[in-house]
């Protein structure tokens, strides 16, 4: 391979990562087309949790009170092979119409919503780089967090890592990194 060659690869996979992580749009979508298979929902834990241990971004989104409570689910979106492409923190008070919010229901969360016809719209707040845990080693990985809002005004606090070896960690300085990124990598590694 010549070196424009690689070059060009690499700015193709820069590419990609940055449309994942600006896109106000469906993340399982997305990262369908980019590895080519399907994608299911393992869910690992989903247990409702006071105000004061949830994720102080996810009472902001959510305009928490101190004194309140939501669901916290923590699961992986996983390939045929069993492989996590990401890992999942979703934080919501009550689910849409259109999504049980059950932790059985393995199809994933956007791909549910639209299945059902349930409108929404989607704010990414953040992104950048945070850590992946696996195998006992903490790498470097792309995270999102965002909201979506559906049309039954319910909204849902969603923090998404990507694993590093299917999506290309960005510059610190990409267009578009959200400067609230940077307090990310201070944040504990989500394990499983």
């Amino acid at each position: 391979m010549t070196a424009p060659e690689r070059t060009g690869e690499a700015a193709m996979a820069a590419g990609a990562t940055r449309m994942l992580l600006t896109s106000d749009g469906s993340t399982t979508l997305l990262l369908e087309a980019l590895l080519g298979c399907r994608l299911t929902v393992q869910v690992d834990r989903q247990e409702l949790v006071p105000a004061p241990r949830l994720d102080p971004a996810a009472i902001a989104a959510l305009d928490l009170a101190a004194e309140g409570a939501a669901v916290e689910r923590i699961s992986a979106l996983r390939t045929p092979g069993g492989v996590s492409v990401s890992r999942n923190t979703v934080v919501f008070t009550a689910p849409p119409a259109g999504w049980s919010g059950s932790a059985k229901d393995l199809a994933p969360l956007g791909k549910r919503l639209r299945e059902q016809r349930t409108r929404q719209h989607r704010e990414v707040l953040s992104s950048g780089s945070a850590v992946w845990a696996e195998d006992g080693q903490n790498r470097p990985c792309a995270y999102k967090a965002y909201v979506i809002t559906c049309d039954d005004g319910r909204r849902l606090y969603v923090h998404e890592r990507f694993s590093p070896d299917h999506v290309r960690l960005p510059a610190d300085d990409w267009p578009g990194r959200d400067a609230a990124a940077g307090a990310e990598r201070a944040r504990q590694p989500l394990t499983g």
